[in-house]
Formats: C-alpha cells, structure tokens, sequence
C-alpha cells in the first residue's frame, strides 16, 4: 500500500477548498506515487488558471510550509 505524504493531503484539500470534493478526489489518484515537485507543479498550473499567480503562489507556499514541519 502506498504511503500519502503530508504534501499530497494538502494538496488534495486546497483543490477541494477551491474546486470541489469530486475533483479533489480525481486529483488524488492523479498525485498517488508522485514526487513532490511533480505534485507542486500540477497543482500551480491548476491554480494559477483560477485564482491567478500571485494567490497560487501563496496557496502553495502554505502548504508547502505546513506539510513540511
């Protein structure tokens, strides 16, 4: 069984925060065994579309922080 790292939860959350339950949890297979930074540049392009750079940038910063402690 594959271990989720605390990077994907977050990330799987902040998409269903702004997109919604349903893609998160098409996003959740998408991210399973993908390295970090794989996951973190999907996750910029999907959010940088929608809430534009500059709010991507600090989603993401976030999460990186907080998955990282």
């Amino acid at each position: 069984m594959e271990q989720i790292s605390k990077l994907q939860t977050a990330a799987v959350n902040l998409i269903s925060k702004y997109f919604g339950q349903s893609t998160a949890e098409i996003y959740t297979h998408f991210f399973s065994g993908e390295p970090d930074d794989v996951i973190i540049t999907s996750l910029n392009e999907i959010m940088v579309d929608y809430v534009g750079e500059n709010k991507a940038k600090s989603e993401i910063d976030k999460i990186v922080k907080e998955s990282s402690l």
